[in-house]
């Protein structure tokens, strides 16, 4: 067999996604956990019509910007792809690519941004986190792939999420994989501010199952709950709901109750400044109208609503509109509405909302 060519490049950038960015012979090639800086030995994976895709065979002189990782997992597993680089110039060229993608895809040029707000952790931040099940091996998904990197602990989730979710592994492999191999697909878990915790198990079909005496010795689990989920697309239908499977948090100054399957912002301090931003760049009179488009629980609505005439959240998931509602009793506040609706109809639907109700401002925070 034919040796596969190696090339030495400059990796000059750094694509969506973390992968970098360099060129042979004119053509773009894209080179995983490769930084920006690096002189690097890459070899050609793929010879598309437009660019190259590589792989990284080794550095001739690496970049100022790399770090040693902090996880063992990292190059494997595909949750973190830019542990290589310094926090640093992480944030830097995020912002470029932010930049990059609003230039390319929206034409928006030139942006100007404030500095990046850096999280106050840069590890153990994670207040919750979605596991996948393959027989015995729990963790995250091998990059590019649906393998499942078994895992016991990651370095960017709370601490405390890490114990529970071992806690939990553990006590279902110890009774035969809560009820046969391939019956867990995944495991949403999430900690409360405080103590207390809570855990969705999505399943491949209805089964006879012992799941509160299998989990009675995990302590710090509040409650969980438990979803029939036999493909891959959508969360499913729940069918059991045992205890308090709430999270319970503060931010912005309020308190906030949220599903363990229902989405949160997982960095909790930094949410706080999140909110901040989001209030001081809104610098509410009392008299406006503000639309919060994706508004979840209400994470943002709720701190809006302290200086505007009126906020209208407008959210898909009927379960996080039920939620937010109750959020907004549990801090008295009554000048927040929630519609559930898919956010991007509602804007363009017949009723011409955002005239209808003379929106003088309109928050995105839209999924990913």
């Amino acid at each position: 067999m034919a040796s596969v060519m190696e090339h030495t490049i400059e990796i000059t950038g750094l694509a969506f996604g973390g992968t970098g960015i360099g060129r042979i012979d004119g053509k773009v090639v894209f080179v995983d956990y490769a930084a920006p800086g690096d002189t690097a030995r890459i070899r050609i994976t793929a010879d598309k019509k437009s660019y190259f895709e590589g792989e990284l065979a080794g550095l001739v002189s690496p970049s100022v910007d790399r770090v040693k990782p902090v996880c063992p997992h990292f190059g494997i597993c595909g949750g973190c792809s830019l542990q290589h680089m310094s926090y640093a110039s992480q944030l830097r060229w995020k912002q470029e690519i932010l930049a990059g993608t609003l230039k390319r895809i929206g034409g928006v040029e030139p942006v100007a941004f404030d500095g990046p707000t850096p999280s106050p952790c840069q590890l153990g931040y994670r207040s919750r986190a979605s596991f996948h099940v393959h027989g015995r091996d729990w963790g995250f998904f091998e990059a590019a792939s649906h393998r499942v990197v078994d895992i016991d602990d990651c370095p960017v989730l709370d601490a405390r999420l890490n114990s529970i979710y071992k806690e939990i592994k553990n006590v279902l492999l110890g009774v035969g994989g809560a009820g046969g191999e391939g019956y867990i697909k995944a495991v949403d878990i999430g900690v409360s501010d405080g103590n207390g915790a809570a855990a969705a198990f999505f399943v491949s079909g209805p089964k006879k199952f012992d799941w509160k005496g299998a989990l009675a010795g995990v302590a710090a689990l509040s409650g969980f709950e438990v979803w029939l989920a036999p493909s891959k697309k959508g969360k499913g239908r729940r069918i059991n709901a045992e205890y308090d499977s709430r999270l319970l948090y503060s931010a912005g100054g309020l308190r906030f109750e949220a599903g363990v399957s229902v989405f949160t912002q997982v960095n909790r301090p930094l949410n706080d400044l999140l909110i901040k931003k989001v209030v001081d760049y809104a610098s509410l009179s009392g008299r406006e109208r503000v639309a919060d488009l994706c508004c979840g629980v209400g994470n943002l609505t709720l701190p809006l609503a302290s200086g505007a005439l009126l906020v209208t959240g407008v959210e898909q998931n009927s379960e996080a509109v039920d939620f937010a509602r109750k959020n907004a009793q549990l801090n008295g506040i009554g000048n927040a509405e929630f519609v559930r609706s898919d956010s991007l109809g509602w804007v363009a639907g017949g009723g011409k909302n955002l005239e209808k109700k003379a929106v003088d401002m309109v928050v995105l925070d839209p999924p990913r």
